[in-house]
């Protein structure tokens, strides 16, 4: 990427609340982009051990606009997660970058410099 980027907002983190404000900023027509470190979908799920699993059942620990899925026991284990959270992602067609790291958030005028391992984003709002 050479330049920067311009958007309306950007959200720092691919996980369940960025893919949250995500869903909200898409239905607000704001310009937006999900700034994301891994390599792939499941936020710090993938970070997770095998033998993790939810601790509230999973119609409790769902995304807005689509329910998790149930599962066996009710409590998602770390792989049924993170397939939600791809899943999850690739319905609202969300626009994340990954792996992407953040280095800086900056004043610059009246906007902000997200300055990134991948170059600088300019946005009017930030969410982290």
């Amino acid at each position: 990427m050479s330049g920067s980027v311009e958007c309306d907002v950007l959200v720092i983190g691919g996980g369940q609340s960025g893919l949250a404000a995500g869903y909200f900023l898409r239905r607000s027509g704001l310009g937006f982009e999900i700034l994301d470190a891994h390599d792939r979908p499941g936020g710090a799920w993938l970070d997770a051990w095998d033998s993790l699993r939810l601790f509230s059942p999973a119609q409790m620990s769902s995304l807005p606009g689509w329910p998790m899925p149930p599962s066996g026991d009710g409590y998602p284990t770390r792989d049924q997660v993170v397939d939600y959270l791809a899943r999850y992602e690739q319905r609202y067609d969300l626009p994340v970058r990954r792996p992407v790291r953040v280095q800086a958030v900056e004043e610059a005028g009246d906007r902000l410099a997200v300055k990134t391992d991948r170059g600088t984003w300019m946005a009017s709002a930030v969410i982290t």
